[in-house]
């Protein structure tokens, strides 16, 4: 019986160990450079942009363009209050 629990604890062990391993992650000294594993390229091709402009460039242009145009007049209005 204690042989039978040994080998059980010994199984739960060898499963979990590895797992925690890969959890961690390789550890990262100050400037060094980190390359991507497949798995993290592929799962950031398939992810949504992050910004709400059109995958059309001529669209993206002008919707950067408005937003722009919408910041300078905000940064104008917060530094020219009295204009």
């Amino acid at each position: 019986m204690l042989r039978l629990m040994l080998l059980a604890t010994l199984g739960i062990l060898v499963t979990t160990t590895p797992d925690w391993a890969q959890d961690a992650g390789p550890p990262v000294r100050d400037g060094e450079i980190v390359i991507p594993s497949q798995r993290t390229l592929e799962r950031e091709a398939v992810t949504q942009p992050r910004n709400d402009f059109s995958t059309n460039d001529a669209i993206a242009t002008q919707q950067m363009e408005r937003q722009n145009r919408r910041i300078d007049r905000e940064v104008e209005k917060g530094i020219c209050a009295d204009c």
